[in-house]
């Protein structure tokens, strides 16, 4: 697209050469300034070890707003290779080429960009030179050495990633391009004038941005193509609302300038009947398709396969009239796949190859992972495991866990096979040899290992083998080590959680952890109650709330031996989420739970570790009781159980000392907390169940303390803004961070009842939560339709639709002030519910 605006120097290089061309059209892609950009990913893989670089486009900023990221190769990945354009303050750029030598760097004047206004960067990393065009003029050198070394990063507009800043583009973008070459000044001032072809010598990719219509509804598109038919060089869409005139693909078209829409193909397998495809042309003009490659012919619309396996591409063109020129091709991919070649693929979680531990010859424990790809056609039909030749009965969780239960009859070595066959009928098999033992010794083993937790990557996951085993062990204690990473640590204390995912795919909080500020520690917990979930394969997610740069995380495990005379646990899910504290409207919003004690348990107990959060100017810490506060106040809450009051809990510690000996902390540190102190582990707090036990089934009930009441809270109506609290439409309300679970112990495998799979708040995991904004909600039961975010006040901020099936999708609203967010979140069938989100 050829951009409007005056530049007497380059007018005298178009007078010169003649290179007046006409736009083929004014279409552009715009960016709000909020979430969204595109990615690119591994883009970085195309320069990797240059030293000649350009990334250049057309821009035009909405507003001068500090830190809009551009462009980029920068977030995630790995090595010593970054590039970026950032736009600071009132107009001045920062822009910056990293290189195994070291950072290399321009930075424009103010008023470089202008707002309102369209305006070419390109930003050349030229081998000892870097340099800024903008508009065609060079504003600014510096010198530079080395080469780009990184291989996996992503080439993003509209965003520029780095620890602990996100830095989001307002406005709108055209021509955007990435090279492996220096551009020289003339080569820039040409493409200014002249769209490129896409086959430019050293050019890596090319987006246009002339998608969809204008304006309208683009909700279909998932992808800006780059120019060309490589169709795995296109851009991912992030955030994007694709309606309406922001956030969207946007611009006017020329008379004779038409585009084609083409819709997505599903894949297909290699039995599939002939289809017909459809696209349209914004003209209305037919459109006309041809096999690019792939095992697929085609006849007018109507595509049929050859048989065989192999990725298809479909070209859908539109040669144009007397009243429009032709329409730039458009290209889809689509897969046909051999049944027999798509197989089960199975993870043996329990027992693992090698020794398995056990003092007796006792009921062991068999479990089993199981995927499929291409879930849009194949899934998981049958999974039958043996030992020995002899069958084991496997529950099916829904999720693509299966447990079941082996009794052996010896020790020594054995041998399991599992068996998985898609519903097509094809079959794959694994199978381990394991050596079953009494003989057993203390066990050392790390759960997580130096996982860097940051802004950017707010939660991690890792899979780690630990010991198998049932009832070998006495005790598990865990070691929290939190390192300080490259760059340093988070300044500010904050929430950060240890997930464990049990072998029913759920996740269990086992550590609730406040980071020290600024400085590296560790801690350790008996974990010995979790002793159900913390063997064989295993994988541990870290959550943290961070605008830094964030913690490393190692959990070092060290399993006691011994017998254990109830050596089998069952962990249920009490009450688990965040909630208000002294809300006026709902003084006591927890559930209200009847809970059933699995058969064969013995004894059992409540876990619950409750720590509370949020005070502003409103209740400084030193008269937090009667204002809106929860950190810095002493309350004390009560479980009844069977309508009585039963249990109490005075949640508040002392923290100086400090109670895991994190000392001499900058911040304040050394003030005692509801429930938790930076630099430690929020212990839980044990209530014994075992009285109960011989009842089917318990009423539980969390009441909090009822003394206290936030006076300052927006729900409060004799609250009045100035005279009886500073703000009374404060977001950042007192809230308690529950989570808690009835454990049930036993000499036997405890039998859980059945329960139906349908959505409820403890089947959907938001983590990091609190979070910073930038947090991920994903359900272990049923597949998720749409999410949507809404204020305390109950405004829309923001709906997203799910990613597919069981896999977690992003929410981003990190441009909202800190406070207490509502999610509801709906399920493929329907069905709603509620949880409640921090932001800090």
């Amino acid at each position: 697209m050829k951009k409007k605006y005056f530049n007497f120097q380059l007018l005298v290089v178009l007078l010169f050469t003649g290179l007046f061309a006409s736009a083929q059209s004014n279409q552009y892609l715009h960016f709000d300034g909020s979430d969204d950009y595109i990615a690119f990913d591994d883009a970085s893989s195309y320069i990797y070890n240059s030293n000649t670089i350009t990334m250049a486009g057309w821009f035009y900023t909405d507003a001068l707003v500090y830190g809009q990221g551009m462009m980029s190769l920068r977030g995630g990945g790995t090595g010593d290779g970054q590039m970026y354009v950032i736009q600071l303050n009132n107009g001045s750029l920062e822009c910056r080429v990293i290189t195994q030598t070291g950072l290399h760097q321009v930075q424009a004047p103010d008023g470089t960009i202008v707002a309102g206004q369209w305006q070419h960067i390109a930003w050349v990393f030229d081998m000892f030179t870097v340099k800024l065009y903008v508009d065609g003029n060079l504003v600014g050198t510096g010198s530079a050495s080395g080469t780009y070394q990184s291989n996996d990063r992503p080439f993003s507009v509209g965003k520029c990633i780095l620890n602990g800043y996100n830095f989001i583009y307002g406005g709108r973008a055209d021509e955007v391009s990435l090279w492996n070459k220096a551009l020289t000044q003339t080569e820039i001032q040409n493409m200014m004038t002249n769209e490129l072809t896409g086959s430019e010598s050293d050019l890596v990719v090319y987006y246009k941005f002339d998608q969809g219509t204008p304006g309208g509804d683009n909700t279909s598109i998932s992808q800006v193509n780059a120019y060309g038919s490589d169709t795995s060089k296109n851009a991912d869409l992030y955030n994007f609302a694709l309606t309406g005139t922001t956030s969207n693909f946007n611009g006017t078209l020329d008379a004779s300038f038409q585009t084609i829409a083409f819709s997505t193909i599903p894949n297909k397998t290699i039995y599939d009947a002939p289809f017909d495809i459809t696209a349209t042309a914004s003209s209305g003009l037919p459109v006309t398709y041809t096999i690019e490659s792939g095992p697929a012919t085609i006849s007018g619309n109507t595509i049929t396969l050859t048989g065989t396996a192999g990725d298809v591409v479909v070209k859908a063109s539109q040669a144009g009239d007397a009243t429009y020129n032709a329409a730039e091709d458009v290209y889809t991919t689509f897969s046909v796949l051999d049944p027999a070649a798509v197989l089960v693929t199975s993870d043996i979680l329990h027992p693992l190859a090698g020794d398995v531990y056990a003092p007796s010859l006792m009921p062991i424990k068999v479990a089993v992972k199981s995927e499929i790809q291409y879930t849009d056609l194949f899934s998981v039909s049958t999974l039958n495991a043996t030992i020995d030749g002899n069958d084991v009965t496997l529950t099916d969780h829904g999720n693509g866990f299966f447990t079941g239960w082996w009794t052996p009859t010896s020790y020594g070595s054995h041998t399991l096979e599992v068996q998985g066959t898609n519903n097509f009928g094809n079959s794959s098999q694994e199978s381990i040899t394991f050596n079953l033992t009494s003989s057993v010794s203390d066990q050392n083993v790390y759960g997580t290992n130096s996982l860097w937790l940051s802004s950017d990557e707010p939660s991690l996951t890792e899979t780690s083998d630990l010991p198998s085993h049932i009832g070998a062990f006495t005790q598990i204690t865990g070691t929290l080590h939190i390192d300080c990473p490259t760059g340093g640590c988070d300044p500010w204390d904050r929430v950060s959680t240890i997930e464990v995912q049990g072998k029913d795919g759920e996740w269990y909080e086992i550590i609730r952890y406040l980071t020290p500020y600024g400085i590296s520690c560790q801690s350790t917990i008996d974990l010995t109650d979790f002793k159900s979930l913390l063997s064989g394969r295993t994988t541990f997610r870290v959550n943290l709330t961070t605008y830094d740069n964030g913690f490393e995380y190692s959990l070092e495990l060290d399993y006691t031996a011994g017998t254990d005379p109830e050596p089998y646990g069952n962990v249920q899910k009490l009450w688990y989420q965040t909630y208000q504290f002294g809300d006026p409207a709902d003084l006591q919003p927890t559930e209200d739970l009847t809970m059933d004690f699995p058969t064969n348990s013995s004894s059992a107990k409540i876990k619950l570790v409750s720590t509370g959060h949020g005070w502003s100017s409103n209740a400084p810490y030193y008269d937090a009781n009667t204002n809106n506060a929860a950190e810095f106040s002493n309350n004390t809450h009560h479980i009844w159980v069977n309508g009585s009051q039963t249990f109490t809990q005075n949640n508040w510690v002392t923290c100086l000392p400090n109670p895991d000996g994190c000392n001499f902390q900058a911040g304040t540190y050394q003030y005692n907390r509801a429930g938790w102190c930076p630099g430690s582990i929020a212990q839980f707090f044990d209530y014994d169940m075992t009285p109960f036990v011989g009842n089917s089934s318990v009423a539980l009930d969390y009441v909090f303390d009822e003394s206290y009441m936030d006076y300052c809270h927006p729900n409060n109506p004799d609250c009045i803004s100035g005279v009886t609290c500073n703000d009374c439409n404060d977001s950042f309300n007192p809230h308690l961070i529950v989570s808690s679970y009835l454990i049930s112990f036993g000499a036997s495998p405890l039998v859980s009842l059945a329960t139906e799979d349908v959505l409820n708040v403890n089947n959907v995991s938001i983590y990091p939560n609190p979070s910073a904004g930038l947090f991920y909600v994903q359900s272990s039961k049923t597949a998720l339709k749409e999410i949507t975010i809404h204020d305390i006040q109950g405004r829309v901020i923001k709906t997203v639709a799910a990613a597919n099936g069981l896999q977690p999708t992003t929410i981003n609203i990190r441009n909202q002030a800190t406070g207490i967010y509502l999610a509801t979140i709906t399920d493929v069938n329907g069905t709603s519910i509620t949880k409640r989100i921090v932001v800090e």
